[in-house]
């Protein structure tokens, strides 16, 4: 695979069943979650229907939101993606300033 290539993967066939009733368990709708959780409404449904699998940091703060535990947690983490997304290596803030100053 070339660098401009991006890697896709398949959500494990339980986890969009596990966020969307975590988050209806939470009584929370999609624009709130979202919010809360910092990634767009649209994401987040895509999430939802197990079209896009989320990175490390979206799915630590979808379980910290939905206070989600137990199997589901694991389910959700199982689902993430390293090196993704928000935690993707260029998308990471650089360090400022410089060591001779």
């Amino acid at each position: 695979m070339s660098d401009g290539q991006r890697l896709r993967r398949t959500p494990p066939s339980g986890f969009a069943p596990a966020l969307a009733g975590a988050r209806q368990r939470a009584a929370l709708g999609v624009r709130a979650t979202a919010r809360a959780v910092g990634i767009s409404p649209g994401y987040l449904s895509r999430l939802e229907r197990g079209l896009r699998c989320p990175s490390r940091s979206v799915a630590e703060q979808l379980i910290v939101v939905l206070q989600v535990d137990g199997d589901e947690r694991a389910v959700i983490l199982g689902a993430a993606v390293d090196g993704v997304g928000r935690d993707h290596p260029a998308r990471r803030p650089r360090a400022t300033g410089s060591a001779n100053a």
